[in-house]
């Protein structure tokens, strides 16, 4: 199911892009859940009921929070929405980029070719939602961690501590994401996404590995992490068949 968010002044806009999204959803096998919204304050005010919006079409000329700030609040919750603005004169900012749209409709476009531009909109929805992610806390809300960013999971009080690459979107957390489980436990889940126990306290993503020694390894960023005796075979034998499976 694809939970989308249409934020619009007129009802009879957002009745009109509800028929647009099941036209453009054809014959695909999804369920689109929509939720509508007046004003940017209606919006930023249900952003904490636990929806996972995957699609926002953001009015950009609302009154009172105009559109370039309901972005940005909506981007700060959600980083890997996928968000799409409307106007009806297209009148993009550097604000608006900031909050990284992935499309600008004009409300004046032919229903057909607005029918044709929601089709890559909606790919690109199905596109985020099909790479691999975990769900981790930050303080006291949930939030979606993609499995490319994790640089290793360490053991913490009541579960896991996820450490993410600096430059990633999740970086922003203050390495405080946790998950309810330790990393010997989350490894049978993990293994097919490329990671592996380097201790029983830590289990890494190898795909950010530049360099394996016996003992250790160091990551693409630099740093480097011992490699526990007792792993050393399982570890380095993890590492050659995820690269060998990856290359052939």
């Amino acid at each position: 199911m694809y939970h989308i968010a249409i934020c619009d002044d007129s009802r009879e806009y957002i009745s009109y892009m509800k028929g647009v999204l099941q036209e453009a959803k054809g014959e695909k096998n999804i369920d689109l859940k929509i939720y509508e919204f007046m004003s940017g304050e209606e919006l930023v005010r249900n952003l904490d009921r636990g929806i996972n919006y995957d699609l926002l079409i953001l009015d950009m000329q609302l009154g009172g929070i105009d559109g370039d700030e309901t972005a940005q609040i909506f981007r700060k919750k959600f980083p890997y929405a996928v968000l799409a603005f409307c106007s009806g004169v297209c009148q993009p900012t550097i604000q608006s980029f900031k909050a990284t749209p992935f499309r600008y409709l004009l409300k004046q476009q032919l229903r057909q070719e607005l029918v044709e531009t929601m089709k890559e909109i909606l790919d690109e929805v199905e596109k985020n939602l099909n790479e691999p992610f975990i769900m981790a806390h930050y303080r006291w809300t949930t939030q979606m961690v993609k499995m490319k960013n994790i640089l290793y999971i360490e053991n913490a009080k009541r579960g896991g501590r996820i450490v993410v690459c600096l430059t990633c979107e999740e970086a922003k957390y203050e390495a405080k994401l946790l998950v309810d489980k330790k990393p010997e436990q989350l490894l049978a889940e993990l293994e097919q996404f490329g990671f592996a126990l380097a201790q029983s306290t830590y289990l890494v993503n190898m795909n950010h590995i530049e360099l394996l020694h016996t003992e250790d390894f160091q990551f693409d960023n630099g740093e480097v992490m011992k490699i526990a005796r007792a792993y050393q075979n399982s570890f380095r034998d993890a590492f050659v068949k995820r690269f060998t499976n990856k290359y052939l």
